[in-house]
């Protein structure tokens, strides 16, 4: 995927207001409007489901506490082989502090939402969505970079999961999926 969509994402996660940064196409205000657009995607259903899963949880573990403003960032490439979706939300560890108040990273935070079944949602009795995701990337050997706070969860073609501790800091939630 072409790099300055990974650096916009960044940039407009960083960015204290969130304005001027996206363009009309890119920005989903509302869970609806990326639902929309997620359904014109001519990929596989597996993509648009993994899609769905990291957007969708950025509406609903967000909602009423969006930093400043509210949606997602999301654009894909024209052939539908990648995707980037970001939020500027609370970002994995504060939706799962609820729920797992020892958390002692944002690095332990990915590991948690990625390999345990718990929900940020509690009392919920879910929290499958991004082991979901995990599944997929790993089975169809797709590619996954995921960040959050300081926390970053890498998967590369046909490997494991990979957690690391990254210097800077992502306010929300950024992932970039390719096949």
């Amino acid at each position: 995927m072409n790099n300055e969509f990974l650096k916009k994402a960044f940039a407009w996660v960083a960015h204290p207001t969130g304005e001027g940064i996206l363009s009309l196409d890119e920005y989903c205000p509302t869970r609806d409007i990326f639902l929309a657009r997620i359904q014109r995607i001519d990929a596989s259903p597996l993509f648009i489901a993994v899609l769905g899963e990291i957007g969708n949880n950025a509406y609903d573990h967000n909602l009423g506490n969006w930093r400043n403003v509210p949606g997602i960032y999301f654009v894909r490439e024209a052939q539908n082989t990648a995707a980037i979706i970001a939020d500027r939300g609370q970002g994995v560890r504060t939706t799962l502090s609820r729920v797992e108040p020892n958390l002692r990273s944002d690095r332990d935070a990915l590991e948690v939402a990625f390999t345990k079944s718990v929900s940020g949602r509690a009392p919920e009795r879910r929290g499958n969505g991004l082991k979901f995701v995990r599944n997929v990337i790993q089975t169809q050997k797709w590619n996954l970079q995921f960040y959050s706070g300081t926390g970053k969860a890498i998967i590369k073609e046909g490997s494991g999961i990979e957690f690391s501790e990254e210097d800077r800091n992502i306010e929300g939630c950024i992932g970039l999926i390719s096949t």
